[in-house]
């Protein structure tokens, strides 16, 4: 290498640096047409079609979301009224506002590691269609804690892992990374298995 012509290349360099640079005129012309098509470009605005807008909670040490579109509230628990001869699955009857709302106990509907009932104080209120001139129904699950709401692309949403089976399968929409799963509101609360004619459920299998 040759050492003296690098040396001269650096002290040309701090010298220009010590002066301070000035363009040419073709230079400065071609820099200010470059940042004049940069300023004259339209802004880029996010796509909030492209994204999802999630309610999560956890049940246990368990992660779960809702589309919030599918929230109608979030509440603490203030008391249940038990329904005999049903499945387990089911923890009870509650009042909201003088309308009968059934309560799932949300980890042993899908199979997950028992979560003692003091630890499920609040309520996901999952809003559910009903035909015109009839009254509002709804479904509410038992939760361990509110996380809160976030954003994520829609597209990192991933296909439920083959390995699952049953309710856990049936119920989920897909998982999002790390370890959060998205449920599918729309299939609880239409499942027969969990509210029936007069708000009860009944005993599947």
């Amino acid at each position: 290498m040759d050492w003296d012509s690098a040396h001269r290349r650096l002290a040309a360099w701090a010298a220009t640096l010590e002066r301070g640079w000035v363009p040419d005129e073709e230079t400065t012309r071609r820099v200010l047409h470059r940042r004049g098509l940069e300023l004259a470009k339209p802004p880029v605005l996010s796509d909030e079609g492209d994204l999802l807008e999630l309610m999560e909670f956890t049940v246990g040490t368990e992660r779960y979301a809702f589309e919030t579109a599918a929230v109608a509230e979030v509440m603490a628990l203030h008391g249940l009224t038990a329904v005999p001869k049903a499945p387990p699955f089911i923890a009870g009857l509650t009042t909201v506002r003088g309308q009968v709302l059934p309560l799932v106990d949300l980890g042993r509907l899908l199979g997950l590691a028992p979560v003692a009932p003091a630890e499920l104080r609040r309520v996901v209120v999952l809003a559910q269609a009903q035909a015109p001139g009839q009254p509002a129904g709804g479904l509410g699950l038992l939760v361990s804690a509110i996380v809160g709401v976030s954003r994520m692309p829609r597209a990192q949403v991933q296909a439920p892992p083959a390995v699952l089976a049953g309710r856990q399968r049936h119920y989920l929409a897909g998982v999002l990374p790390p370890h959060l799963a998205l449920l599918d509101a729309r299939r609880l609360v239409a499942d027969p298995a969990l509210v029936v004619d007069g708000r009860l459920a009944t005993r599947s299998g």
